[in-house]
């Protein structure tokens, strides 16, 4: 008892250090500080060619509005440009700038890390260790409501 008691608060100062980190803006390697709304942003839109404002509000399940409140923001901070095709000249579309790209990059190279990390220790863990493991994250799922479905027919 004592022990799931030690996991849970540990579990728990977790999800606050999450919580706390989603709230801060960070650098990602650029010279402007980036809420995660607008990394998450950044990290949509992707490398290359672009996207229309109409896909990236549906890719991130965020209104029109919402993507034209943040690519302005963006826009300022000079980490993307909105243009428009010659092809059509009613659709917006976005893409990153140079510090845009630096931007992206830097919050890839940092989910590789955390990812690589965790790898590397489930991969040293036995099948009863990996099974406790599984059964916990099967727990945590089913009883965490998943609010991004919320609203919807079941």
């Amino acid at each position: 008892m004592e022990e799931s008691s030690r996991i849970m608060r540990q579990a728990a100062k977790i999800q606050s250090r999450i919580n706390s980190n989603d709230k801060k803006p960070r650098p990602f390697g650029t010279s402007q500080l980036l809420h995660q709304s607008e990394i998450h942003f950044i990290d949509a839109i992707e490398q290359g060619e672009g996207i229309n404002a109409s896909r990236l509000s549906q890719k991130l399940g965020i209104t029109n509005g919402a993507v034209t409140q943040i690519a302005d923001k963006l826009v300022k901070k000079k980490l993307i440009r909105k243009y428009k095709k010659e092809s059509n000249k009613k659709e917006v579309y976005l893409k990153l700038t140079e510090e845009g790209e630096i931007a992206f990059d830097n919050h890839r190279i940092f989910h590789k890390e955390l990812h690589d990390k965790i790898v590397e220790y489930l991969d040293g863990l036995n099948k009863e260790q990996t099974e406790a493991i599984r059964g916990l994250m099967d727990v945590i799922e089913h009883y965490l409501p998943d609010l991004s479905k919320e609203g919807q027919q079941t």
